[in-house]
């Protein structure tokens, strides 16, 4: 039996749960232990608690660093938003990480954005895997890539950004003994970068080769969704009430009189009693994707990997709602494929009535849908997921032998 630590360091929302459970459940059917080291430890009961699994608290940076004259525009530069330009601090971090990697003995590393954590384990015997939809997997080259394509950003502003990361980085290895990466992207050499998406929606359309394993999501999390009596379409949303339009979205979907299933986390009864209505309920529990995409005409939400694809799979169209640039970059290659409409987060005073009636009245969305879930009908999870553990137990088979 081997032990694998499933780490998760930066980033929101229950997607990097629901995209390790079936891994850490298939692992665990072949007498392996898994143990977790999570950045938000509300957001596992949900998903992780009736199953037993060990869960501790993972190392996360704690302040907001402040100061950037720009949004980040490229990996190097978000890496400096937490903490890798600070080598005190970074410090730290790493070794609170590798503190933990003494407590735990893992054999294995599967690490879900988690730089810090990946740093750490640079110069240890820890066999160690990446995973994800790809936005915390750059290309591996130098620099790291722009972002945001609709800027003019000079490759000099690129290259400056990865030294800044790497001359820190460098000099925490260099305390800890370990030898020095010649390039930024090095941080990303590790024994296997399971990308769980599909090319068409990889963040970086540059990435050239790669082996994409396909999205890992939870369609059966849930009892069935019981819809609203009243309404013409339906319309599930899965909202965040930190969302900047959260009410405004409710309001306009409660006026549309379509019938509306809102899934919204952190939302007290007193507030569901003031706003449901015979044609718009809510919901505080996770319920059953799979018939949730059976039985809806949209899915309304804010660009997760998981939810996203399962829709997609399921031939529905999308209203995305991104909060962050992951999310915005994600929600462009659908906006492309023509599967869906994006409320742009920059924009102010979107007309979120105008993007709805689009996506329920013009029949090229659901078309384009569908032809995404007809190209991949024959995506099998479970294989899926047998594949990704096999791979697993190779690695760690030859850390052994090593």
């Amino acid at each position: 039996m081997s032990r694998i630590l499933c780490i998760w360091e930066l980033g929101g929302g229950y997607g990097h749960l629901s995209r390790f459970l079936p891994i850490a459940l298939t692992l665990r059917k072949r007498n392996h232990e898994v143990i977790f080291a999570l950045k938000e430890l509300p957001w596992a009961e949900p998903i992780l608690g009736k199953h037993g699994f060990s869960i501790l608290q993972a190392p996360v940076w704690p302040f907001k660093m402040a100061g950037f004259p720009n949004p980040p525009l490229n990996y190097a530069e978000i890496l400096q938003r937490f903490g890798f330009i600070n080598k005190p601090g970074l410090t730290g971090m790493v070794k609170a990480w590798r503190s933990l990697y003494e407590l735990v003995k893992p054999d294995l590393l599967i690490i879900d954005h988690g730089p810090t954590a990946l740093l750490a384990s640079r110069g240890t015997k820890i066999s160690r895997t990446i995973i994800g939809s790809g936005f915390s997997s750059p290309p591996r080259t130098s620099p790291l890539p722009n972002m945001r394509p609709w800027l003019n950003v000079s490759e000099g502003q690129l290259i400056s950004s990865d030294q800044k990361v790497l001359e820190v980085v460098n000099g925490v290895l260099a305390d800890l003994g370990v030898p020095p990466m010649k390039i930024l992207a090095e941080l990303f050499k590790l024994d296997e970068d399971f990308l769980c998406t599909f090319p068409e929606l990889d963040h970086y359309q540059i990435r050239g080769e790669a082996h994409y394993w396909g999205p890992i999501f939870d369609l059966e999390g849930g009892p069935h969704p019981q819809w609203p009596l009243e309404g013409d379409k339906k319309i599930f949303a899965y909202l965040k009430n930190g969302h900047r339009d959260f009410e405004k979205i409710l309001g306009v979907l409660r006026e549309m009189k379509h019938c509306s299933l809102i899934h919204a986390t952190g939302i007290s009864e007193n507030f569901i009693k003031k706003n449901e209505s015979s044609n718009m309920k809510f919901i505080t529990h996770l319920v059953s994707l799979e018939k949730v995409r059976q039985e809806t005409d949209l899915i309304i939400c804010h660009a997760g990997n998981g939810t996203t694809c399962a829709t997609l799979l399921g031939g529905r169209p999308l209203l995305l709602l991104p909060t962050q640039l992951e999310q915005y970059l994600f929600s462009l290659n659908i906006v492309n494929y023509g599967a869906g409409l994006v409320a742009n987060p920059e924009i102010q005073n979107i007309d979120y009535g105008d993007l709805v009636n689009q996506l329920l009245t013009k029949p090229s969305f659901t078309e384009r849908a569908q032809a995404f879930a007809k190209k991949y009908e024959d995506f099998d999870q479970p294989k899926q997921l047998d594949s990704i553990v096999n791979r697993c137990e190779e690695i760690i088979e030859l850390g052994v032998r090593a």
